[in-house]
C-alpha cells in the first residue's frame, strides 16, 4: 500500500512534469533567437522564507544573466523575439519549513515573448515557475538537518540556475 508522502512525491512529480511542457510546437520554437531578456521585480517585495540578504536588484540581475544564458545556448532561429519576465515570488525553503512540511525552493514569474521587430505577441502572458533542482528536502527532521547544512547563497544560486533551465523547457522542450 502506498502511504501519503510517497503518494504526495509522486503527484507533485507528475504535476512538475505536466507544467514544463514547451509553449510552442517545435517548429515555432526552432524558428526564434533570443534578442533581449528583461526581467521586472516590481512585483517582487522580497526573497521571501529562509533568511538571506538577497535583493530584489540582486535577483533582477542574476535571473536575467541565468534565463540569457540557458535561452541564448537555445535559440538559433531567425526569428528575433524578445523575452519578459515579471517576477512574482521566490522563496528559499528554510530548515524549519523543511522540518514541518518539506519542500523546494521556487521562482514564479509571469514570462512574455514578443517580436523584436514588430512588437506582436509570440507568447502571451504566461504563468511560470522553476524549482532548485536536487534541492528537495523532505518533510520532519531529516529534512530540516539536510537544509540546514546548505548555506541560503547556495540554495539561491541553485534556484536561480533551476528557474533559468525550466524557462528554457518551457520555450524549447528538453
Amino acid at each position: 500500500m502506498i502511504n501519503r508522502r510517497s503518494f504526495l512525491a509522486i503527484a507533485s512529480v507528475g504535476f512538475i512534469s505536466a507544467c514544463a511542457e514547451p509553449l510552442l510546437d517545435v517548429s515555432a520554437s526552432q524558428n526564434l533567437r533570443v534578442n533581449e531578456v528583461t526581467v521586472d521585480v516590481s512585483q517582487l517585495e522580497r526573497v521571501g522564507g529562509r533568511q538571506n540578504a538577497i535583493s530584489t536588484a540582486q535577483v533582477q540581475r542574476d535571473v536575467q544573466q541565468a534565463v540569457s544564458a540557458q535561452l541564448q545556448a537555445a535559440a538559433a532561429g531567425s526569428r528575433p523575439v524578445n523575452v519578459q519576465l515579471s517576477l512574482t515570488s521566490v522563496q528559499l525553503v528554510s530548515p524549519g519549513m523543511s522540518l514541518l512540511v518539506g519542500g523546494t525552493s521556487r521562482i514564479a514569474g509571469i514570462l512574455q515573448v514578443k517580436d523584436a521587430e514588430s512588437g506582436a505577441v509570440v507568447i502571451e502572458p504566461t504563468e511560470v515557475f522553476g524549482l532548485a533542482k536536487g534541492e528537495y528536502a523532505p518533510g520532519g527532521i531529516i529534512g530540516a538537518l539536510a537544509k540546514s547544512g546548505r548555506s541560503p547563497t547556495d540554495d539561491y544560486k541553485n534556484t536561480v540556475s533551476g528557474f533559468a533551465a525550466d524557462v528554457r523547457k518551457r520555450l524549447f522542450g528538453a
